[in-house]
């Protein structure tokens, strides 16, 4: 119900885990999130991923890496811009840019992903949500 209430697409997802890991008290989100691209293109090499994000935990960064290595992977990346309160918390925003081949949006809400999506043709228009 989350997840239909916020608009989010149907399909699978890959969501952190939190917690200690076996070796540190806090693991890097950044090397995490690069690990479990790799191995869900490894694993997965005939799926094609929508990656989403935000501008304050390094994304933009990372998904540029990933679509430069696996850009048969990505069908588009959509990066929510945090708002200034957000920022603070996150430690600030990167630089969100179009570094690849497939479409890049970037909202200030989930609504606006889903509309911007929409233009670029990478969801369909299912009877005017945007």
């Amino acid at each position: 119900r989350f997840l239909t209430r916020h608009l989010f697409p149907q399909g699978s997802m890959l969501l952190t885990d939190w917690g200690p890991t076996h070796d540190r008290w806090f693991r890097s989100g950044r090397e995490h999130k690069r690990e479990n691209l790799d191995r869900l293109a490894r694993e997965f090499p005939q799926i094609r991923w929508l990656l989403v994000g935000d501008d304050g935990q390094h994304d933009d960064a990372i998904y540029t890496e990933f679509a430069g290595r696996h850009p048969e992977n990505v069908v588009a990346v959509a990066i929510r811009r945090l708002s200034a309160a957000e920022a603070v918390l996150a430690g600030g925003r990167t630089l969100v840019d179009d570094h690849s081949d497939a479409p890049w949006v970037t909202a200030p809400d989930g609504a606006g992903l889903l509309e911007r999506l929409q233009e670029e043709g990478v969801v369909p228009d299912v009877g005017g949500s945007s």
